[in-house]
Formats: structure tokens, sequence, C-alpha cells
């Protein structure tokens, strides 16, 4: 059965790295869920910023938003119990993330198509409604 997550976020690395289009942020944060305590790490990707020299102008309002949960223990030789969230991060100034889990390990498959928001250091991730 699907559960309900609230992880709270503590922030390891944040590195932003300049294209041509933008920049893109690199993230990894600890997290344990309020809920049962289990621990975890996370590992995101996402674009601060879009912006292409072109006629017209594009500056797109939000951007794409990767990130991986995987939770621990995390042994030698063993995929550890994850999910892979996808959605958008928002370019207004809001900071908005939402989106959905789209992949998970077998033992947390019942967890695919459920929604997920990162607001104020807390990840929310809720069970697929039916």
């Amino acid at each position: 059965m699907a559960n309900s997550y609230k992880f709270k976020l503590t922030l390891l690395f944040n590195q932003t790295i300049p294209d041509l289009a933008g920049d893109w942020q690199y993230a990894a944060a600890t997290a344990v869920d309020q809920n049962s305590q289990a621990q975890a790490l996370l590992v995101a990707t996402k674009r601060t910023n879009a912006s292409l020299e072109i006629t017209p102008p594009f500056v797109a309002p939000a951007s794409m938003l990767t990130a991986t949960v995987m939770f621990l223990p995390i042994t030698k030789g063993n995929v550890p119990s994850n999910m892979t969230l996808q959605g958008i991060h928002m370019l207004d100034g809001t900071d908005m993330e939402t989106g959905s889990v789209s992949a998970a390990s077998g033992d947390l498959a019942d967890q695919i198509g459920g929604a997920f928001a990162f607001e104020n250091g807390i990840l929310t991730i809720d069970p697929p409604t039916s």
C-alpha cells in the first residue's frame, strides 16, 4: 500500500552550472520522513533560469525538475529502495516545485503516479489517487 511521506531536507550541496540557454542546478540533501523517521538521500537537478537568444525570444516561465529519493541503508551491490520524481520548477520567483512519482523500485512501485510538492525545506509525496 502506498504511503504519504513528509521529508525534512537538509542540503548537502547545491552547485550551479551555466550553459548557453541558462543555468542548471545540481543538489543533494539528506531526508528524514516526519511520519516514520525513515532516512533517505535526495539527488536533484533543475534548470534555474532559461533564455534563448533567438527571434522571437524564448523565456520559459517554468522548467524541468528531476529528483531521486534513495532510502537508507544503501549497501554495496544492492539497489536501494527508491523513487524518481519529475515535475516543474517555477521560474517566476515563487520557486514552487510540483510533479509526480514517475518511477520507483519494485517495493515502492505503488507510489508511481503519486503527487509531490516541495516547499520551505519539506518534500511531501502523496500516494496516487484512485
